[in-house]
């Protein structure tokens, strides 16, 4: 297709810029991409698929599904969105919170070779790099069950990721603008684990159930008052101006912990083995070796 006259120009150089990735990947960030995104995939929807989130009224914990193989995740994944939202309402019969999110790719875990979906290909270079570094760290280390774990992860190597990759090929003032990106989500994830956290605490009094849900409320709203001030610093960000918008509740605030509460630790560890790829993946490994809460213990990053 890059070399196919027919082939629009955009998408050429778009998919020219996958394959770039795709080599500093493997030469840089020592993961074998080995047959993923060499082919191309037009779909005729908005996202590749829509994943389903669910917690209980009172309690931030994720609910679970077991799959053979992968064990024990806490998202059901749907090709359709209908059918994603006609489970999740029957999940809020259940008087269960619910929250649907579209997701633009995702891994097979080295069963595939992934391709390049049409759901992504029009993202930006850095939004381009980050997923593509993102789903390559899930085929280069996967633990069955820890959910929290295996995103959390490939968070952090994505993050990592693409700050080298615009350290080798843009000028500083691009990276300033990447890391200062990063700086404003860490302080925008912090916000929402401290109102997790708080949540978690109030569910766990002994008070009754209409109290608790004026207490969430309190929560909520508060969250949201924070999130509104933070995107009045940058109206550029929509995504702040976004979540100060849309409902908020225990599924949401449970899928957000899965993919960044770990991240920090990540980023501890990469630098603990003097930024070096093959020691820090190294020393990842020897985590998966552990029971979760010895696990969980070590990933804990001092207040």
């Amino acid at each position: 297709m890059v070399d196919d006259p027919n082939v629009s120009p955009d998408l050429r150089r778009q998919l020219q810029l996958v394959l770039k990735l795709r080599l500093f990947a493997r030469d840089e960030l020592k993961m074998n991409p080995a047959g993923n995104y060499l082919r191309y995939r037009e779909l005729d929807r908005k996202f590749a698929l829509w994943v389903v989130y669910a917690a209980p009224e009172f309690d931030t914990e994720l609910k679970s599904w077991w799959y053979p193989v992968v064990g024990r995740f806490t998202t059901r994944g749907f090709f359709k969105e209908s059918a994603a939202r006609a489970y999740a309402k029957r999940l809020e019969e259940q008087a269960l919170d619910v929250y649907v999110g579209g997701a633009p790719a995702y891994s097979t875990l080295g069963w595939f070779d992934d391709p390049v979906l049409s759901t992504f290909i029009n993202y930006s270079e850095t939004e381009l790099a980050d997923l593509i570094f993102h789903e390559l760290a899930h085929h280069h280390l996967f633990l069955p069950g820890d959910a929290t774990f295996n995103e959390s992860f490939a968070t952090a190597v994505a993050e990592i990721g693409v700050a080298r990759w615009l350290e080798a090929h843009h000028d500083a003032v691009k990276q300033d603008e990447y890391l200062a990106h990063r700086k404003q989500a860490k302080q925008f994830n912090e916000m929402l684990f401290q109102s997790r956290e708080e949540l978690q605490k109030t569910y766990a009094q002994d008070q009754t159930d209409d109290q608790k849900r004026n207490a969430k409320a309190r929560i909520i709203v508060q969250l949201k008052s924070r999130i509104m001030e933070l995107s009045q610093a940058d109206p550029s960000n929509k995504r702040l101006a976004n979540w100060s918008q849309r409902p908020i509740n225990n599924a949401l605030l449970g899928a957000t912990a899965v993919y960044y509460h770990q991240v920090p630790a990540f980023i501890a560890l990469f630098e603990k083995s003097n930024r070096d790829f093959p020691a820090f993946f190294a020393a990842v490994k020897n985590l998966t070796q552990l029971n979760q809460e010895k696990r969980e213990a070590m990933l804990q990053v001092p207040e």
